[in-house]
C-alpha cells in the first residue's frame, strides 16, 4: 500500500494533517459561496469562469487523494471521512450544474451578440 501511495506522489508521512483540514474547510466556503453566487458565478466571461472552475477542480482532486492517502493509513476518522466524502460528491455535482448554467449563459452572449448584427446586416442587404 505504501509503495502505490508513493508511487502516485503522495506520501502520507508528508501529508500536513492541519493543513488538510483547512483545505477542507476551503472547499466547504467555496460551497457555501457557489451555493449563494450560483448565477454570478455561472455568468462570468468564459476565460474568467474557466480559470476559476480549474482551480476549484486541481483543490478538490487535492483533498480527495489526501483524503484517500489518509484512509488508506487510518488517519481519517469515520466522521472525517463521510464529512470529505459529502462534500467531494455535492461540489463534483455543484461544478456540474455550474457549467451547464454557464453553457447556457454563454449560449445567450453569443446569440445577443450575433443577432442585432445579423439583423443589421439582413436589413443592409434588402
Amino acid at each position: 500500500m505504501d509503495a502505490q501511495l508513493r508511487a502516485a506522489g503522495i506520501p502520507v508521512d508528508h501529508i500536513d494533517r492541519p493543513q488538510f483540514l483547512a483545505d477542507v474547510q476551503a472547499l466547504e466556503l467555496r460551497l457555501a459561496i457557489i451555493d449563494d453566487r450560483f448565477e454570478r458565478l455561472a455568468a462570468r466571461p468564459d476565460d474568467a469562469y474557466q480559470t476559476w472552475r480549474r482551480d476549484t477542480v486541481t483543490r478538490l482532486r487535492s483533498v480527495a487523494d489526501r483524503a484517500g492517502s489518509l484512509e488508506a493509513h487510518g488517519a481519517l476518522d469515520a466522521p472525517q471521512r463521510r464529512r470529505v466524502a459529502a462534500l467531494l460528491t455535492v461540489l463534483r455535482r455543484r461544478i456540474h450544474g455550474l457549467d451547464e448554467a454557464h453553457a447556457k449563459f454563454r449560449d445567450r452572449r453569443v446569440r445577443r451578440r450575433d443577432g442585432p448584427l445579423f439583423r443589421g446586416a439582413e436589413f443592409l442587404v434588402r
